[in-house]
């Protein structure tokens, strides 16, 4: 089983991942001294799936274990529904030594980890990220949320989990669409820090697509490395370093709010960084020629590279309340594949311009 430390002082902790690592999911319980009693978050779909598996190794592990579900849709991830299964929780929750387990994609890790970091002010919990999304991205470095009508994210915690646990064999139930999805970030990771990364994935794009080994691995593990790296010198995204992980999430996070969260994380990255490399050519900082790479790529990855809105008004509206800016606007550019450049204060009438360039 691949090994990766995410060096956090005094709140390290490892990302394990291979083909059935859920069949070590008992013994990490207790090695890691996590609780014993679980409060599983999940969706309906993936408790038909795996219930069973996941089921099995509570069992081994735990004294009692509480199953809660989730519809699987970006709209569950709000304080209501966070409220909602905090009160089941409270129910279930008599002398006992809680944890918290995610079994599921961005939503559920995002919600669980949340819940997880404001119940009694801190409960553990642990990630078993099942789409590849959050096998890549989402489930390492502690960001926990829930969205609000004005924006994505914007209420939430820094809070890290016990450990994560990716298991590949997971991601052989998800329907193409959830791969792309993936795929967006993995490129992200790519397009920001691994060139190497970015050729691997252009030359074996069918291979990975398919979750083919040892493609799909090498990329899953790549990515977790650049993300573990960055998290454990920046985990509170104060020093400057973390900000790049947002390639793409700016625009990104506005497309998701101005649809009402329709747009997909994954769909919205992809026209995001789309959209941050448009306008690192516009500001003379990047190559056109570059631009267009990482253009055919995401549609040969399945995802969108223009924003799909009646009103590209929209988005810049939802641009105002991102949490990422300070006093000025602030986006992370690309000078190159592999090296990113901040750039703040940009005129609004040039970020409405890419916003309109880059609409359907």
């Amino acid at each position: 089983m691949k090994k990766i430390k995410v060096s956090i002082p005094d709140k390290a902790y490892f990302i394990y991942a291979k083909d059935g690592a859920i069949k070590e999911l008992s013994g990490l319980i207790k090695k890691t001294k996590c609780g014993n009693d679980a409060i599983v978050i999940t969706t309906p779909r993936l408790l038909a799936l795996h219930g069973n598996k996941l089921k099995a190794e509570l069992i081994k592990a735990c004294s009692s274990f509480l199953v809660l579900t989730v519809p699987d849709s970006e709209k569950s991830k709000n304080a209501q529904v966070a409220f909602r299964l905090i009160e089941k929780i409270i129910k279930f929750d008599n002398k006992k030594m809680l944890f918290c387990v995610a079994f599921g994609g961005g939503v559920v890790g995002d919600i669980t980890g949340f819940i997880a970091a404001i119940y009694k002010r801190g409960i553990p919990y642990i990630q078993i990220p099942t789409s590849l999304l959050a096998q890549i991205d989402s489930s390492i470095g502690g960001k926990t949320a829930v969205d609000t009508s004005a924006g994505k994210n914007l209420v939430g915690a820094f809070y890290q989990p016990k450990f994560v646990l990716a298991d590949t064999s997971l991601l052989k139930t998800l329907p193409p669409k959830q791969i792309s999805a993936g795929l967006s970030e993995a490129i992200k990771y790519a397009v920001i820090k691994d060139k190497g990364l970015f050729t691997l994935i252009s030359k074996n794009l069918l291979k990975i697509k398919k979750l083919k080994s040892p493609y799909i691995d090498e990329v899953i593990t790549r990515c977790a490395r650049i993300k573990a790296s960055i998290v454990a010198l920046d985990e509170f995204d104060k020093k400057g370093i973390r900000i790049i992980l947002n390639f793409g999430h700016t625009f990104g996070h506005a497309i998701e709010a101005a649809s009402r969260y329709k747009t997909s994380h994954g769909d919205a990255v992809a026209i995001g960084m789309n959209c941050a490399a448009a306008l690192s050519t516009r500001l003379g900082i990047l190559k056109k020629g570059t631009a267009f790479e990482i253009e055919w790529l995401l549609k040969q990855a399945g995802l969108p590279t223009k924003i799909m809105t009646k009103d590209p008004s929209l988005v810049f509206s939802a641009l105002a309340h991102d949490k990422k800016f300070l006093k000025n606007n602030r986006f992370v550019l690309l000078e190159k594949i592999g090296k990113t450049k901040i750039v703040e204060n940009i005129p609004e009438k040039l970020i409405k311009e890419i916003i309109q360039k880059e609409s359907l």
